[in-house]
């Protein structure tokens, strides 16, 4: 009798049956999904949260935006080479996310309970609400143990699943994350005005759990070892040769720079992500409930989109996808802009967007693993973060000022360009559509000059960087 051998599938030192596949996909799927729901919260609830506390528009985007991406942008770096470097018996990026774990999901659930301790605190401190201050001092304690999923999760998929199934796996993770949005938006946003007080701590409570077991189930393997240090250096010396190595590593080489260039582009639309909600709450009038449904099926749709698109990224690659769906999303953003008045108008412009959106995603998880080499893919990676964190910082200042000036505007304020006045166009955080739909157009050019004359090169001419 012949017996057969069953199929391994390999992911470096890894090797898999198509169970032990399957088990990986269903682990760090379900991980994605806490950690959507987690980040959903943080970033979904909490401008709602600092509104309802009387806080302005600009502390929100300063807050939110400058205070967590400049964070991002010193801890990135730093948490990337770590871990790259890291050697442990749980891995190099499993024992970030497993000992951050505990105190991102209790800070995460504190987030609402701050005000319980103003009565016993002056109203006041350097000039600012005792309010600003806890709930931006809880907001920052919370993206420090944030970050280090926030981070290192994305990392984790190239050790631990095989590239046979890599481009199908980002097709799954987007939409795992959009089912856990259906799940926020179903049974938890509709609550963030109205008891935040369960949002949070349920929203925490599923990451905790998840995340435990995730780290639990999912191994890594075992990695080259790292060139070692001359013990002989002094430290100082040693972290400045480590930055001058990481700095030339990332951003010495146009090949990376241009790419770094259009995603920064793209990540610069979302500086006004914490005022969409506001958007359809405050420009369109509608209640959270409703606004909780919109969310639902733009999430049920880009579930859908994802799990078509990677069938589409499969014939047309990464590169020609993306080109596609960031010139459609541009376009279904002005016209969003114009059109959404109402629930049924934001169904017919978002529900377009979804799918455009799901096709991005998808395609941008196919492009990374194209342009980063795996054995440097969190440092490479980490590069293009930290410019995005750097300047989606510096930008949401402006951009909350702005926000400002248009919420306190009065009928008789205007904002000329030439012989048009803007404001009818910009008031009820309506603005945010055409920030984004600039943003993205813009990612969209330099990413097809990246294409042309730079990944084509690569690939078919086997282009050395």
């Amino acid at each position: 009798m012949i017996f057969s051998k069953e199929k391994k599938y390999e992911c470096g030192s890894l090797r898999y049956s198509m169970l032990q596949v399957v088990g990986v996909f269903f682990w760090t799927l379900l991980g994605a999904m806490a950690f959507t729901v987690i980040t959903l919260c943080f970033t979904g609830a909490t401008p709602f949260l600092f509104r309802n506390s009387g806080l302005s528009d600009t502390f929100i985007a300063v807050v939110l935006g400058t205070v967590v991406s400049l964070m991002n942008t010193v801890m990135n770096p730093v948490l990337s080479t770590i871990s790259d470097r890291c050697r442990s018996n749980l891995g190099r990026r499993i024992p970030f996310i497993l000992y951050t774990a505990l105190p991102t999901a209790l800070f995460m659930a504190a987030m609402p309970f701050y005000s319980y301790l103003l009565p016993y605190l002056p109203s006041t401190l350097l000039g600012g609400s005792m309010q600003g201050w806890l709930l931006g001092f809880g907001t920052i304690i919370c993206n420090f143990f944030w970050l280090f999923v926030g981070i290192l999760f994305y990392y984790l998929i190239p050790d631990v699943v095989p590239d046979k199934f890599i481009g199908r796996y980002f097709g799954m993770y987007r939409l795992a994350g959009a089912l856990a949005g259906v799940f926020w938006g179903k049974y938890l946003f509709p609550y963030v005005e109205s008891h935040p007080q369960i949002v949070y701590p349920a929203a925490a409570a599923l990451y905790l759990i998840i995340i435990l077991l995730m780290c639990y189930f999912v191994k890594e393997g075992s990695y080259p070892p790292v060139e070692k240090s001359d013990i002989q250096t002094k430290w100082y010396i040693r972290v400045k040769n480590n930055v001058q190595l990481y700095f030339k590593e990332c951003y010495s080489q146009k090949y990376y720079l241009l790419f770094y260039t259009a995603i920064l582009a793209f990540a610069l639309s979302g500086c006004v992500n914490m005022f969409h909600n506001f958007f359809y709450r405050y420009g369109c009038n509608m209640t959270m409930e409703v606004i909780g449904e919109l969310n639902v099926w733009i999430s049920i749709v880009t579930i859908i989109a994802c799990f078509l698109s990677g069938f589409l990224v499969d014939i047309m690659g990464g590169f020609r996808t993306s080109l596609l769906a960031l010139a459609l999303t541009a376009m279904l953003y002005v016209l969003g802009g114009i059109f959404i008045k109402d629930y049924t108008s934001a169904l017919i412009w978002r529900i377009p967007l979804a799918i455009t959106f799901g096709l991005y995603a998808v395609a941008n998880g196919r492009m990374l693993v194209e342009v980063y080499p795996r054995s440097k893919f969190g440092m490479i990676a980490s590069g293009c973060n930290l410019l995005c964190a750097l300047f989606v910082g510096l930008i949401n200042f402006p951009i909350g000022k702005f926000s400002e000036f248009l919420k306190n505007a009065t009928p008789e304020t205007t904002l000329m360009l030439g012989k048009w006045n803007l404001m009818p166009y910009l008031h009820g955080y309506r603005f945010v559509n055409y920030w984004s739909a600039l943003c993205i157009f813009t990612s969209m050019l330099i990413l097809l000059y990246f294409y042309i004359f730079l990944q084509k090169k690569r690939t078919t001419k086997a282009f050395d960087m």
